[in-house]
């Protein structure tokens, strides 16, 4: 093995364990219980936005136009490692901000796979029966299914939504569907203003919160 591959080896396995050792000491959604060890994984994502390069330091343009000293390309953090991380602290902050949401909205590219992840890590709390996740489209599609928000989505119907105490489902009907945008960065709102334009064709949608990976 060369110096290079036992080096990253070597930061996987390092990652891997301080990941595993925090997971079984954070409840997740418990902020008060958790809040140390909630510093620690995201010091943890630091860590691996540094180890594996996701951090570039340059001249950059950004999709807005502007420029920037730096760029936070998180398609170097393509590892399960990486992946677990961010979707775990995202998932924490839904729980412990106590968001409500009938949808988690993967922006595409990058935040698909993040909110696939995110929507296992909620589901093993058994704080929820189900969840929905959705993305978008960047190009129009001319054959078979030409929507530009992808998912099964319903309107009108009745949800179930889980208290925090995890004792008995609350059906509420709702008029709106609470979706929860995701994606891997959010600068100065030009990719937030291209999802919000394509939300509009789903007037039962209302965005309640935005959240990135980084």
């Amino acid at each position: 093995m060369d110096e290079n591959n036992k080096e990253i080896k070597n930061i996987d396995e390092e990652l891997h364990n301080r990941y595993n050792e925090l997971c079984k000491r954070i409840e997740l959604g418990n902020d008060n219980k958790n809040c140390d060890d909630i510093k620690e994984m995201k010091n943890l994502l630091i860590d691996a936005l540094i180890k594996y390069e996701a951090i570039k330091f340059g001249d950059f343009i950004l999709k807005s136009k502007r420029k920037s000293k730096y760029f936070v390309s998180t398609g170097f953090l393509n590892n399960a490692i990486s992946a677990n991380i961010i979707s775990f602290l995202i998932s924490n902050l839904i729980l412990s901000k106590n968001i409500h949401f009938d949808y988690l909205f993967g922006a595409s590219y990058k935040g698909i796979p993040i909110v696939s992840l995110t929507s296992h890590f909620l589901l093993n709390t058994n704080k929820f029966h189900n969840i929905f996740y959705l993305y978008d489209r960047k190009e129009k599609k001319e054959y078979g299914d030409k929507t530009i928000i992808v998912g099964n989505i319903k309107e009108n119907d009745q949800d179930c939504v889980i208290n925090n105490n995890c004792c008995n489902p609350q059906f509420e009907k709702k008029n709106k569907k609470k979706v929860i945008i995701i994606d891997d960065v959010f600068t100065c709102g030009t990719a937030l203003t291209e999802i919000f334009n394509k939300m509009k064709y789903y007037p039962d949608f209302t965005s309640v919160a935005c959240i990135s990976s980084s």
